[in-house]
């Protein structure tokens, strides 16, 4: 009996190009750098990550106005592989419930880059 599953399809949760081949902890915890295979380098600032967190914890804090505008201090202490697709974050400020997919971080990254330009020509 058929039960019509063999025609669903889902696109990849996650383009694996955003996936670098190397990642690390750069300016003493304040940055992620990112190597990618295409030869791009990205470099992600810990405030950055530590602003656009999208936990749960983050979300509502966000939501009740209660979620810092800065965290001028803010550094990464830890970082684990998700799979292939994210890497789980520990800041300084001992937050660590972000799961940071490689897609968001690199338009993070990119963020951040245009922001920076910006501030610059200002």
């Amino acid at each position: 009996m058929a039960h019509g599953l063999e025609s669903l399809t889902a696109p990849a949760p996650f383009d694996p190009a955003d996936a670098p081949v190397e990642a690390t902890v750069a300016r003493g915890g304040r940055a992620l750098g990112m190597a990618f295979a295409d030869g791009a380098r990205e470099s992600v600032p810990a405030e950055a990550m530590r602003l656009g967190c999208r936990c749960a914890w983050c979300t509502r804090a966000r939501a009740d106005g209660r979620f810092p505008e800065r965290f001028a201090d803010a550094a990464i202490v830890g970082v684990d592989p998700i799979g292939g697709y994210a890497v789980h974050l520990v800041f300084a400020d001992g937050h660590d419930r972000g799961i940071f997919p490689w897609t968001y971080l690199r338009a993070l990254a990119r963020q951040s880059e245009t922001a920076a330009e910006t501030a610059a020509a200002a």
